[in-house]
């Protein structure tokens, strides 16, 4: 395997699952490592309302789930025979990816058109990738697939 990276971050989105399967061409062309990363959130309601939270739980959940989804979408292995990289992070999506990018080579994240008041309120991740971000950013449109 080269030294090269490239770190993708993946959700149950279309958009994301767009990004999840170029990554993973890209990453075997190159033959580079593929870092699959599922960010995961809790609303802080919860957290300001004193709500005891069992992290753990949320933490396995979020692991099966993201396991899931990339056997289904690009296989548990790459084109080498080597078992996926699955990330699991609880945290902010934008700065995760930022700081597991650090010593990446290309940081790939999928793209939605969000307008108006949808994109005040939930942001956009690819936005604060492509301006932070430290390597190349391929942001993947839905269109893509």
């Amino acid at each position: 395997m080269s030294n090269s990276k490239i770190v993708v971050g993946i959700d149950d989105s279309q958009a994301s699952i767009t990004a999840m399967k170029w990554a993973a061409t890209e990453a075997d062309l190159r033959n580079a490592e593929l870092i699959l990363v599922n960010v995961w959130q809790i609303d802080p309601s919860l957290a300001a309302a004193g709500v005891v939270l069992p992290w753990a739980d949320f933490e396995e959940d979020a692991r099966n789930q993201a396991t899931d989804l990339v056997e289904e979408h690009i296989g548990s292995t790459d084109a080498q025979g080597r078992e996926r990289n699955i990330v699991i992070v609880q945290g902010t999506p934008g700065p995760v990816m930022i700081e597991l990018s650090r010593d990446a080579d290309m940081l790939v994240v999928g793209t939605q058109v969000h307008t108006g008041l949808r994109r005040v309120l939930h942001g956009s991740v690819s936005h604060y990738c492509l301006t932070h971000a430290e390597c190349v950013v391929v942001a993947v449109p839905v269109a893509a697939s």
